[in-house]
């Protein structure tokens, strides 16, 4: 299929029905009484049959979210999210993808290390009513991954209605260490996203100015598809698998009782050792793996603190919002937290000139800025404090400003100057050699998470600064910010050629749909 036919393919069938809505009361940090509080759902774990071959329906449902309202949604394998996909290093999967909804969608293994035929990009939609088999070799490391649609322009809208689970890889190396090891006890998934309902219940989603720019801001956070749960492991060390499968937003993570979190793996895999933090922050599309101190029995929440992102400061995020409230058991729990968790090798000391650079680019920055700064927000967030008045005319832009047109939207925004199209041949790479790439974003403010198919890269530097050390392990999630750059260290070990390329986006959704995404080929 030609460039051209495939784009208009892809766009003439694609074309997606936006949510419109009015703001709903902004969620409670929960009562104390967890008695009344639902229990955390933990993703069952789904493993290739002895075929080798695994079975993943996306199909529509409907779940209960909010008390009296019932919400339209889509699910894999279920209403809302999908299992936890167990993978081994060194197995070769079958995946069969059937499409039950009526619009298309894909599959992308998000950090899964796999030809470019098989990610499940943009290029490879699946039609209502049919099945997409892909091969999947599993070359790396222990790791939590994830899997999503990457449908262009609607990814946004497949996420938020609830297309996404785990991906866990075992290893030998993770076989061997003695961390906590039984799914949902105390090796317990956290998938973190707000969402934002309409009267009737269903989920609020509108390209309008505002969201194309600061990307998806919901007033209501789930964990593991409910809001408010609590989890009740044994007494011991315990670990959390964190992903923010937020659509745009980002959280600095903490517990209500500032005891420590210890970082143990990172995107693509374990830390060389445990790293030790009071906060901890996540972007749309990253992951991390923590470890906390529970030996003492006593309950603590997990929270997010307010972010400098304005518009990601309305309430209730203006101030600490609980995502989860862990109330050990008495039960003695079995693993603990090692010294030394994997041998990492060393970026090398000598690297190649920077071979490529990518800037992230916001078109309409100055629109949506000017109707912000006439909501007072800026003022406000300085000042500490929330004006209900400002926050009324911020959420009037958000949920009554009017839907942009779809070639408006496609071209909201940009990388290197260019949008998203299916008709840009993007840019060459050369497989398994050592490279060395500049990711920016010029002179905006914004945040954007970069992510990067088909590989797991290194930080080199971000902001031109050594980054923290929870940043030290494999990544496929950038967060730049604030006119910030990152350098990474990155090799491609497999094939993805001009017609089944490999992308580079922003992980903000919303920036992806609207032209924030560019594709290469490794060959």
């Amino acid at each position: 299929m030609s460039r051209l036919s495939r784009r208009d393919f892809c766009l003439g069938t694609l074309a997606a029905s936006l949510l419109t809505g009015a703001h709903t009361k902004a969620q409670s940090t929960g009562p104390a009484d967890s008695s009344t509080r639902p229990l955390l759902p933990i993703p069952p774990e789904l493993r290739a049959d002895s075929s080798g071959k695994i079975d993943l329906v996306a199909k529509p449902a409907k779940q209960t979210f909010l008390k009296g309202v019932t919400t339209p949604t889509y699910g894999f394998n279920g209403p809302f999210l999908g299992p936890a996909l167990r993978f081994r290093k060194g197995e070769t999967v079958i995946a069969n993808v059937h499409n039950l909804l009526t619009q298309n969608v894909t599959a992308h293994w998000h950090g899964l290390i796999v030809p470019g035929h098989a990610d499940g990009g943009p290029y490879m939609p699946i039609k209502p009513g049919q099945t997409w088999t892909a091969k999947l070799p599993i070359i790396q490391q222990a790791a939590t991954l994830w899997f999503h649609p990457h449908l262009y322009p609607t990814t946004a809208e497949l996420v938020l209605k609830g297309l996404a689970g785990l991906i866990i890889i075992d290893d030998e190396n993770s076989d061997a260490l003695p961390l906590p090891k039984r799914w949902g006890l105390d090796d317990i998934p956290v998938i973190i996203q707000d969402r934002r309902f309409n009267k009737d219940g269903s989920f609020f989603h509108r390209f309008n100015e505002i969201t194309v720019a600061a990307g998806y801001c919901g007033d209501h956070l789930l964990t593991n598809g409910v809001i408010n749960p609590v989890v009740k492991p044994p007494r011991g060390w315990l670990r959390f698998r964190i992903l923010d499968g937020s659509n745009g937003r980002n959280y600095r993570l903490s517990t209500s009782d500032q005891r420590p979190l210890y970082v143990i793996a990172t995107d693509g895999g374990f830390l060389p050792e445990p790293v030790e933090v009071k906060e901890l922050p996540i972007a749309a599309g990253e992951r991390y793996e923590v470890m906390v101190d529970a030996r003492n029995g006593q309950p603590f929440d997990f929270l997010t603190l307010p972010v400098p992102q304005q518009v990601m400061r309305l309430p209730p995020f203006d101030g600490p919002v609980v995502f989860l409230s862990v109330l050990p058991s008495n039960s003695e729990g079995q693993g603990t937290l090692p010294e030394q968790l994997v041998s990492m090798p060393d970026i090398p000391t000598t690297l190649p000139p920077v071979s490529q650079q990518l800037v992230m680019q916001m078109n309409r920055r100055k629109i949506s800025d000017k109707l912000i700064d006439a909501t007072g927000l800026e003022k406000m967030v300085n000042s500490g404090t929330t004006d209900p008045a400002v926050v009324a005319k911020v959420l009037k832009l958000i949920t009554e400003a009017p839907a942009l047109p779809l070639k408006a939207q496609l071209t909201a925004n940009a990388v290197s100057g260019v949008s998203f199209s299916f008709t840009e041949p993007g840019f060459k790479v050369p497989i398994n050699k050592d490279l060395r790439w500049r990711i920016s974003e010029g002179s905006d403010t914004m945040l954007h998470p970069v992510h990067i198919h088909g590989c797991q890269f290194r930080l080199i530097k971000l902001n031109d600064a050594t980054p923290p050390p929870y940043m030290h392990g494999w990544k496929d999630t950038v967060p730049i910010s604030n006119a910030g750059s990152a350098e990474i260290y990155v090799r491609f070990p497999l094939e993805a050629m001009p017609d089944m390329p490999y992308m580079v986006h922003c992980h903000v959704l919303e920036h992806e749909d609207s032209g924030m995404m560019t594709e290469f080929s490794v060959t």
